[in-house]
């Protein structure tokens, strides 16, 4: 599960467009968010569950996520039918 996890990171990393931030902001507390990838990788369930306190920083991270729907399904050796996922963003230039 390792590596897909790491691919599940990496997706979301290469979704979030730090240029859709306003350039003056540079740094923003920690946000986290919450989904679940179903089987086939569908993204459902998506949510800002303690925000930045920078709106414009948790719409970016909230759009990295939809933006990497579907992710890669759920390895063949994981016997669920979904998981449940909790990550953090660091917004820093």
């Amino acid at each position: 599960m390792g590596g897909y996890v790491a691919s599940v990171r990496n997706r979301i990393s290469s979704n979030w467009l730090l240029s859709t931030v306003s350039p003056s902001i540079v740094t923003a507390p920690r946000l986290y968010m919450a989904f679940t990838i179903l089987r086939d990788g569908s993204v459902t369930d998506v949510e800002v569950t303690q925000p930045s306190g920078l709106p414009e920083v948790d719409r970016s991270a909230l759009r990295a996520v939809l933006a990497s729907n579907p992710l890669p399904a759920l390895p063949p050796d994981y016997s669920g039918n979904k998981v449940k996922v909790k990550l953090y963003f660091d917004f820093r230039r």
